[in-house]
């Protein structure tokens, strides 16, 4: 899955978003050069949902993403197959993500 995200403002924008290894990372790159992956069970406890229930999955597997929608100019919201998709999360959120 990869989406193309418009740059502008003087912020980095991501100009790319990728989900990798069966849903389990996310690789995002921003248009000034920098990038980097984030595990989906961190960005599942990191969303800044209200309602961050977790369902553990049977056998302790990890939770996966399964879809990216695109959220404005400013963010993309993020399914997981835990039934979670109401947290949004913004360039400046994935950008510390990614880099810290």
């Amino acid at each position: 899955m990869s989406e193309d995200i418009t740059t502008s403002g003087a912020e980095p924008w991501p100009s790319e978003l990728r989900v990798q290894n069966n849903g389990l990372l996310l690789k995002v790159t921003f248009d000034d050069g920098v990038f980097g992956t984030i595990s989906s069970e961190r960005l599942r406890g990191a969303s800044p949902s209200a309602d961050k229930t977790r369902v553990p999955h049977p056998g302790g597997r990890e939770v996966a993403i399964v879809a990216i929608e695109q959220i404005g100019n400013y963010a993309v919201q993020i399914g997981f197959d835990d039934g979670h998709n109401t947290g949004i999360y913004t360039w400046k959120l994935l950008r510390s993500l990614a880099t810290h």
